[in-house]
């Protein structure tokens, strides 16, 4: 049975082995993130529009800083609308590869609109393939 995420005008299914992380109250109540057993996590975060390019260059840049031989990839995923924004940055730590998936969802489908989801899905390779199918189901139910 799964189960349901309802917070912050969001409300979608997921897999109910996966958990809702607690937040810190500095980052306040527009955002949540889910564990995934196994490692890795699926991040949600409502922001301003005009704050996305920079967020995103703030993630690659963070993550590349720690983590040599990052690779960078705009993709183009089937559920959701062709001009979506999606960064996929492949790394590795110890001898694992991760899979990290920046996505940026309009809210109301209006393409000016002022609010945007961030969503980060990280893990490794392998559970990042494993679980492929539900991110794409979790990212066509809050998609608008």
């Amino acid at each position: 049975m799964p189960a349901q995420f309802d917070s912050f005008g969001l409300r979608f299914l997921y897999p109910d082995n996966w958990t809702v992380a607690d937040r810190a109250e500095e980052e306040g109540d527009q955002g949540a993130t889910l564990d995934i057993p196994g490692g890795g996590f699926f991040s949600i975060e409502r922001t301003k529009a005009d704050e996305v390019p920079g967020l995103i260059e703030q993630i690659v840049d963070a993550i590349a800083a720690d983590y040599e031989d990052l690779e960078r990839e705009d993709v183009t995923l089937d559920v959701l609308p062709a001009e979506t924004p999606v960064t996929d940055l492949r790394f590795y730590y110890l001898d694992l590869l991760i899979v990290s998936r920046i996505v940026i969802l309009r809210t109301d489908g209006d393409p000016d609109g002022d609010d945007v989801l961030m969503v980060q899905i990280q893990a490794e390779s392998r559970d990042f393939d494993k679980n492929d199918a539900v991110f794409a189901a979790i990212l066509k139910q809050i998609a608008p």
